[in-house]
């Protein structure tokens, strides 16, 4: 979806739907006579999207924060020297993010893209990114070392991210994907694959690779970035319904939704979301041969 017809569908939705109320603080103090945004959480549980219903309610406690740009696409951002009120790893799973279908299908492309069955630039470029981090953290040298073994999701991907593939990401997704609690909890997203397995040194000479990696398994796990920036609209809600398209009966929420309630409540903080490592075995290791000049 392009920025102009973004707009143009914002515009409309704002003339024919009505907006949510902003005035509670959260949690809401008592019954309001409409919906209030901070009731949305309440709303998720209701249609059983619990996983977005316990982002929301994150956001809605946490101290002001409106997340950098440079934060969004992660590259540059060393996430191990981030506090942790603006990271929250215990919140996604991938047992539960793998029940829905399109996280299957991502989840599939990029095993075979990392396995060589995908196109040759993705297989180089997988191979690439995997030696830019051994050399970082030092892995390429002359004893061999594992890489990949840590249990932190945030080390893991800092030291041994392979590939990554974006999920429900452009606008023809957004409008079809069904309002489920993937939806609601992280709309777009991405999936990374990092690596797990062991370095060798070999015998240098001038033309033949200087190190030898065996991976043993693969680690996926996604980031996603828990913000409000940008104008999205986010459904039309009641106390127990939600739709994508407006309704007499139903109240419009939307990102500026959010960043409004902020800055009258001073609550509401925006963080980087990491999933659990889903690790998979590899039943034959992938031997990939580096040079080190």
């Amino acid at each position: 979806m392009t920025k102009d017809v973004n707009d143009a569908a914002l515009a409309a939705a704002r003339l024919m739907a009505k907006p949510i109320s902003l005035a509670s603080d959260y949690p809401a103090a008592g019954c309001f006579k409409n919906i209030q945004l901070t009731d949305i959480p309440a709303a998720m549980e209701k249609n059983g999207f619990r996983v977005g219903a316990a982002l929301m309610r994150k956001w809605f406690t946490g101290a002001p924060f409106a997340m950098p740009s440079a934060w969004k696409t992660g590259l540059g951002v060393d996430h191990r020297s981030l506090a942790m009120q603006h990271l929250d790893t215990s919140i996604v799973s991938m047992p539960w993010a793998l029940r829905f279908g399109r996280t299957q299908e991502t989840y599939l492309e990029l095993k075979n893209a990392v396995a060589g069955k995908g196109s040759e630039r993705s297989w180089a470029f997988s191979q690439k990114e995997l030696f830019t981090n051994l050399l970082k953290t030092g892995k390429l040298g002359a004893h061999a070392a594992p890489f990949g073994i840590s249990h932190s999701v945030v080390d893991v991907h800092e030291t041994a991210h392979v590939n990554a593939r974006s999920v429900s990401a452009n606008g023809f997704e957004k409008l079809t994907d069904p309002l489920d609690d993937m939806y609601c909890a992280l709309g777009a997203f991405t999936l990374h694959v990092a690596a797990e397995g062991v370095v060798t040194p070999l015998q240098r000479n001038t033309i033949a690779p200087t190190h030898r990696v065996d991976i043993h398994s693969l680690a996926f796990y996604i980031r996603d970035c828990y913000d409000f920036s940008g104008d999205q609209i986010l459904g039309n809600w009641n106390a127990s319904e939600v739709r994508k398209v407006p309704s007499s009966n139903l109240y419009m929420v939307e990102n500026a939704s959010f960043r409004e309630w902020r800055s009258r409540h001073q609550k509401g903080g925006d963080f980087i979301v990491f999933s659990d490592l889903y690790r998979e075995k590899l039943r034959t290791p992938l031997t990939w041969y580096f040079k080190v000049t």
